[in-house]
């Protein structure tokens, strides 16, 4: 089991790294790999008509870039004392640094990985961390456990399920099966307009018939659907949220703003997903 952690911010570093921390642990990992794709090129001069950066210019980028990519080292090398300080067996921790297309390096070395872990996006992030999150999302396909704002001491125990049938959403569930086979309980969340018309899932009675403890949780769609998702996620005390990517448009709305209330932005919940 191999797990891939993206870092890119300084001040989500830690969250990132404490979700991957639980869920190595929930799964019994065998290698966590924490990648900082570096910048190698100024965004701000990728094409002739944005002209040339001046010497000024450029050593401000360089110094930004070196700058980011220590503190973030000095963060997750702590992290990796700390961790192998303890008296489990600990899963192999590496610590890589890859300069280029930061879309192109994430989408590499996630699809060689399990479940890849990457903070949670916010309206106003740099351009290299929406890049990061496509690469790995939608160029890639690969799982991905999206990090909260804060600390989880669990990933996966009592995971939550916005079930709405989609491909999207049977790639996360199949992923998430080592998960969900060896959980507390499972909670289905179902947003319905007239109530009961959604059928329960085959996995469901797979999984009870395994022991897993399914609750069936069935509201009114009235308003945000995201924000009463959120909402009926937490009643249920759950430690992560699955569901399935929308098609890239609707779904880079939800995470980076928009007309719709965006759920990412709000929730304090693990998340995961696949496109």
């Amino acid at each position: 089991m191999r797990l891939l952690v993206v870092l890119d911010r300084p001040d989500t570093a830690l969250f990132t790294l404490g979700t991957a921390g639980a869920l190595a642990e929930r799964l019994c990992a065998d290698q966590i790999r924490i990648l900082h794709p570096r910048l190698a090129d100024n965004p701000a001069f990728q094409t002739p008509d944005e002209g040339m950066p001046t010497t000024e210019e450029q050593q401000r980028f360089a110094r930004e870039v070196t700058e980011r990519a220590d503190r973030l080292r000095e963060i997750a090398s702590a992290w990796i004392r700390s961790a192998s300080s303890g008296a489990h067996p600990q899963p192999d921790r590496q610590w890589v640094e890859i300069a280029g297309d930061v879309r192109k390096i994430a989408a590499q070395e996630a699809r060689s990985a399990d479940f890849v872990i990457h903070g949670r996006p916010r309206a106003g992030d740099p351009a290299y961390v929406v890049d990061a999150f496509a690469g790995i999302l939608y160029d890639a396909e690969a799982t991905l456990i999206v990090a909260p704002l804060q600390d989880y001491a669990s990933v996966g125990h009592r995971p939550v399920i916005g079930w709405h049938p989609s491909h999207a959403l049977d790639n996360a569930i199949s992923a998430a099966m080592p998960l969900l086979e060896t959980a507390e309980r499972v909670t289905l969340i179902i947003g319905e307009h007239d109530g009961n018309e959604t059928q329960l899932p085959a996995f469901a009675s797979t999984l009870g018939r395994r022991g897993v403890q399914i609750i069936v949780d069935r509201f009114r769609i009235d308003g945000d659907v995201g924000e009463q998702i959120r909402t009926h996620a937490l009643a249920a005390n759950a430690d992560l949220l699955i569901m399935g990517a929308y098609t890239r448009p609707h779904f880079l709305e939800w995470l980076f703003g928009g007309p719709t209330q965006d759920l990412f932005t709000h929730a304090t919940l693990p998340i995961l997903t696949h496109h």
